[in-house]
C-alpha cells in the first residue's frame, strides 16, 4: 500500500487520487494473477505456474527490414535513378532494372491506395483515443517512409 504522509501540502484530493491509483494497480495485478514483487507470504516472489514459463524470443528481422509501401516506393525511385545513371554510362543490361523499378513503383503506389483502412476505434479506459496530428510536412514524410 502506498503510504501518504500527513502534510498540509498533500490535500485530501491528492490522497484520494493516490489511493485510487493503488486500487487500480491492485485490480490489474489481480486480473493477471500476479501479486507483484514480494507478493509471497515470506516476501519472496510467488512461484511461476508452468503455463506462464517464458518462451525463447523469436528472431525478428527488425523494424527497418520490414517492407512498407513507403520503402517500396523509395526503392523503386532509387532503382530508377540508378538504372538511368547506368544507362547514361552505356552499361549493358540496364533495361530490365529500369522496367523493374517502374513496376515496383507502380505496385507500391497502387497497393498504398487499395489497402484497407483502419476502421476499429481505439479506446483507452473507455474513452476514444485520437492520434496526434504530425507537426509538419517533414514529420509526415518520415512517418510515411517508416510506415509508422
Amino acid at each position: 500500500m502506498i503510504e501518504v504522509p500527513d502534510s498540509p501540502v498533500i490535500t485530501e484530493e491528492k490522497r484520494a487520487v493516490a489511493q485510487r491509483y493503488q486500487r487500480e494497480i491492485e485490480e490489474i495485478l489481480g486480473q493477471t494473477g500476479e501479486e507483484g514483487e514480494g507478493g509471497g507470504s515470506d516476501g519472496s516472489k510467488p512461484p511461476r505456474s508452468p503455463r506462464r514459463v517464458a518462451r525463447a524470443p523469436r528472431r525478428r528481422l527488425g523494424r527497418f527490414v520490414r517492407p512498407t509501401y513507403g520503402r517500396l516506393l523509395l526503392a523503386g525511385i532509387a532503382l530508377f535513378v540508378l538504372s538511368v545513371l547506368l544507362r547514361a554510362l552505356d552499361a549493358p543490361g540496364v533495361t530490365p532494372f529500369l522496367w523493374a523499378s517502374v513496376a515496383l513503383f507502380v505496385f507500391a503506389y497502387v497497393a498504398y491506395f487499395t489497402r484497407p483502412r483502419r476502421t476499429v476505434e481505439r479506446r483507452w479506459r473507455g474513452q476514444p483515443m485520437d492520434d496526434p496530428e504530425p507537426a509538419g510536412p517533414l514529420s509526415r514524410l518520415w512517418r510515411w517512409i517508416t510506415g509508422g
